[in-house]
This record gives C-alpha cells, structure tokens and sequence, in this order.
C-alpha cells in the first residue's frame, strides 16, 4: 500500500504537465542586461623567485612574500582582502647552461575596494618583488540584488513578448505553466597578463580600466493561451 501511494504521488505532477501541454499554449524567452559599476577588484599576482638551490629559491621567495604582505599592510589593507595561495616549488633544467635550477611561486589575490590606490600598489608590489599581475576580476557587493532586477526584466519582456505574438492573432495570454531559467556567469574579467618589469622599466603607467558589470538574465515561460 506505501508502495502504490508513492506511486501516485510521484506521478501526479508528471500527469498534470501533460494535461497542461494539451491546451493551447505559447512558449517565449525573455531576456534582461543590467548595466553596473563595480565597487571592488580582485588584483591578481605572482611572486617568483629562481635559485640553483632550493633553501635559496624559497628564502628569496619567501623575503619578497613578506615585503608585499608589509606594503598591503601599510597601505591599510584589511587581513581579510588579501589572500595567499600555496606556494608551489618546482625543479627546472635549462638546456642551455645544462643546469637544474629551483622556481619557488605564490599567487596572492588582493581585494581592491578604491580604485585610486590602483598606480600606487602596482608601483609598490613592482618594488616588493611581485614579478607579474594575473588578472584583475571586477566585482560587485549587490549582486544578487543586480540579479533580482534583471530576472523581473527578463519575465517582463517574456510577458510582453507573448501578449504582442498573442494579439496578433486575436487570443489571450493566460497563466504561466513552466517557468525556466538559464544560468549564466556575469562576471567581467581583466586578465591582461603583465610582467611588472616591463610596465615599469619601460616608463609606462598602467591605469585601471574599469569596465561595468553587465548582469544577465533569460528565461523560458510558457503561457496558457484563450
């Protein structure tokens, strides 16, 4: 008896669909931007340091590690908007010198919330010993309510858009019978990768570029239709 009963109600809601798509009906897609300036970056870099020797690889490495984590702290970087990755050590051989040598590498990801500070960390982490910058990921704090907004809009064209094909042929659009959404990814990325040393050597002033944040939506309703 347990087994019948889940039986059915399993099989309720597959029935009801099927009943649904019997009447008359119209599916659309809807489909929202919204534009947003973003209010902090991810500034991504890399410390490298090269040595015959391992113990000297890691000791160069870790010296320029500690200059960058002072500078942060001195241009009043919260502990929580800087974070290390694990520092990876690797054997190389060059076939040229015909010698091994030992590559020591960190990412640090630093959390930028005021752009004016961009030049002067570049400068400062250039000095530190950061060897590159791997990207910077522009970001917003009010996402998900950036989202909320661009769904709304991307239900409303969906709406219209059934009401206008609908009206043309003299019918109404009743309610809604499925409702779906496509996931998307609606974060912009600046990943010029850039060796500092010859951003700076060279005279040349990398200024920020910040671009707006376009937050999407679509989705897929089908409408009864009268």
């Amino acid at each position: 008896m347990k087994k019948l009963l889940i039986f059915v109600v399993l099989i309720l809601p597959l029935v009801s669909f099927v009943q649904a798509q019997e009447k008359p009906y119209i599916a659309v897609t809807g489909e929202s931007v919204v534009k947003v300036m973003p209010d902090y970056a991810i500034v991504k870099v890399r410390v490298e340091a090269n040595a015959k020797a391992a113990s000297e690889a890691k000791k160069k490495h870790d010296i320029s590690v500690d200059a960058v984590l002072k500078l942060l702290k001195k241009m009043k970087f919260d502990s929580k908007e800087i974070a290390t990755q694990y520092m990876h050590l690797n054997k190389t051989y060059d076939y040229n010198t015909k010698e091994y040598n030992y590559v020591a590498t960190q990412s640090i990801h630093i959390t930028l919330k005021d752009f004016n500070k961009y030049e002067a960390l570049l400068q400062g982490l250039f000095e530190s010993g950061v060897n590159s910058i791997d990207g910077i990921q522009f970001a917003t704090t009010e996402f998900e309510k950036h989202k909320v907004s661009a769904r709304k809009l991307a239900i409303q064209q969906a709406k219209q858009k059934a009401i206008e094909y609908a009206g043309e042929l003299n019918q109404a659009v009743g309610k809604a019978i499925v409702i779906s959404e496509f996931e998307n990814i609606n974060v912009p990325r600046f990943d010029q990768k850039m060796a500092l040393e010859e951003v700076v050597v060279s005279g040349y002033r990398e200024t920020i570029a910040i671009g707006e944040i376009l937050v999407t939506a679509k989705v897929n309703v089908t409408f009864e239709l009268k």
